[in-house]
């Protein structure tokens, strides 16, 4: 088949977060599948633009990547509105329109990633006008914790762009039967299929190097918490934050290590936090890290903490669990597999909550390490990315056959 996938970023754009790494992940394994993908995005890289050759195509691992020039006249006529600067952007690009044109004529289907972006929007207009199946993506983002985030954009925009989208889609996909009732909540019966993120286990199985981090601060005698992902007030540092500082005194070789890009500005009030409490050794700030230093954090880590309001499917706590690391979740994250698998625990958003789930899970290293086999177990035989392309490959003939179907007896 030939596939275009249309999405707001592309690798390296991590600064963008786990999508970036589950869509560059599926196109090249349906790529080594001998399927064509060709993936329409832009240069942006969350607030910074990419050091890529843009409006023309380009191979990555057997992907055709168009990267396009973003457009925000906004954000240049207003750029010091913390609401724009700090906001992915709509992400226009007159390029790509015109390109999409002459591109979706060619393919056999559309797959859009992620709402609320030009990228997307103008891959699903298109795919409508040439005639051609479309499969939508929302990745998490129709959660109602995450939709009360800035919600009155959001609503005005779902109400008049996503939904009359999602009503004439052919398939829309969901990460987690959570998503799907998302989807269920606007109103919205186009069939739908429930197709989680996946995972190279074997990229971060395996031990952690000594010494690695001792840049960083962390020592042999450490006990590791990580949080791994952007810094954001949907996500939770600031309720991990104060769990650790009710806890702290009674587990003394435990640090927390606070890792992501500080998308708004959230990095200076905690290490004002950290400051005042005199815990700087014990609370470390790496920033953005990816590549051999995530992957020894992942190892290295004796707890992985995502105290979100809201996830799709986090590719972060996937790659923890990969990695043989013990979890500890929110309900939003919509992964009660992990406590029937014995790989973590689930705790509520209230910092005593998350305070009660540290002590119990730090009070026995021994309970930990098992915990980070079980995950590693888990995820290996769950959510290895041939099992999860087999079911998006499945999706696609089921939606194109439907598809043909609905259009010959128009």
């Amino acid at each position: 088949m030939r596939i275009l996938f249309a999405a707001p970023g592309y690798k390296p754009a991590w600064r963008i977060g786990g999508p970036i790494i589950s869509v560059s992940s599926v196109a090249e394994a349906l790529a080594r599948r001998g399927h064509e993908v060709i993936v329409f995005t832009t240069n942006s890289n969350l607030d910074q633009d990419l050091d890529v050759p843009t409006n023309r195509p380009i191979e990555i691992e057997g992907v055709q990547v168009w990267y396009f020039e973003r457009q925000e006249p906004l954000q240049r006529l207003f750029p010091h509105v913390g609401y724009l600067s700090k906001s992915l952007g709509f992400l226009y690009s007159p390029h790509m329109a015109k390109a999409l044109e002459r591109m979706v004529p060619t393919v056999d289907l559309v797959h859009t990633h992620l709402p609320f972006n030009y990228p997307t929007y103008a891959a699903a207009q298109a795919a409508f006008r040439h005639g051609k199946p479309l499969f939508y993506h929302q990745r998490g983002v129709f959660d109602p914790e995450r939709l009360k985030f800035r919600s009155l954009k959001k609503m005005l925009y779902l109400r008049l762009v996503e939904v009359p989208i999602l009503r004439r889609a052919t398939t829309l996909i969901a990460l987690t039967a959570a998503e799907a009732k998302n989807y269920s909540r606007l109103g919205v019966n186009t069939p739908c299929r429930i197709i989680p993120n996946g995972i190279d286990a074997d990229a971060y199985a395996g031990q952690h190097k000594p010494g690695f981090l001792e840049p960083l601060g962390i020592r042999p005698e450490h006990t590791v918490i990580l949080f791994l992902s952007r810094l954001h007030p949907t996500k939770g540092a600031d309720r991990l934050l104060d769990a650790f500082l009710r806890v702290q005194s009674a587990f003394p070789s435990a640090v927390l290590v606070l890792a992501g890009p500080d998308e708004f500005g959230l990095e200076a009030s905690l290490r004002k936090r950290t400051d005042a409490v005199e815990l700087n050794e014990r609370i470390i700030f790496p920033g953005m890290v990816h590549g051999e230093l995530k992957r020894q954090l992942l190892r290295r880590a004796d707890l992985f903490c995502l105290p979100s309001d809201a996830e799709g499917f986090s590719m972060a706590v996937l790659e923890a669990m990969a990695a043989s690391t013990a979890v500890l979740l929110s309900p939003g994250c919509h992964f009660p597999e992990v406590e029937q698998a014995g790989a973590g625990l689930i705790a509520d958003l209230e910092p005593e909550a998350i305070a009660s789930a540290l002590r119990n899970m730090l009070s026995s290293s021994g309970r930990l390490q098992q915990m980070g086999q079980a995950a590693a177990r888990f995820v290996a035989q769950r959510y290895s990315w041939d099992k999860i392309t087999d079911l998006l490959l499945e999706t696609y003939a089921e939606g194109v056959d439907r598809y043909r179907y609905a259009s010959s007896r128009q």
